[in-house]
């Protein structure tokens, strides 16, 4: 039996969690499946293990975002060893440009730690903030 309250309270204080804490609610050989236009152009692939998987949370905090920003989550979900999450992140990004991205994230939880995880987000508008032109103000 699972505790799904527990499941979803990990998934939560993770995602809330600043970056920089994230990774300890990874098992050691989390797997983190990125879509596939972002997995290619920033990885080299899809499939995110272990320390790789930890790492893109202090990589996008360091290389992508300003420091700050919010999070609002609109829906937990939680069945058997699984949490679904549907949110929205309002941040800055490195260049001062605005960011309002909604994300979709499935879990899936080994005992109190995260083992796998399938992030789902509007690639298009992600990769035309990223390609905007840095603000000089």
């Amino acid at each position: 039996m699972h505790d799904l309250f527990r499941n979803k309270e990990i998934v939560r204080a993770f995602w809330l969690a600043p970056p920089h804490k994230k990774a300890s609610y990874l098992t050691d050989d989390s797997t983190w499946h990125l879509p596939t236009s972002i997995g290619q152009r920033q990885f080299g692939r899809c499939d995110l293990q272990g320390e790789e998987a930890r790492g893109i949370f202090t990589q996008a905090a360091a290389d992508v975002f300003e420091p700050g920003g919010s999070i609002d989550i609109l829906h937990l979900v939680a069945e058997d060893d699984l949490v679904s999450l549907h949110c929205q992140v309002h941040s800055r990004l490195k260049g001062g440009i605005e960011y309002q991205g909604a994300y979709h994230m499935l879990f899936r939880l080994e005992g109190e730690s995260i083992a796998e995880t399938w992030e789902l987000l509007d690639t298009a508008y992600q990769a035309q903030c990223l390609a905007s032109p840095t603000r000089t103000d």
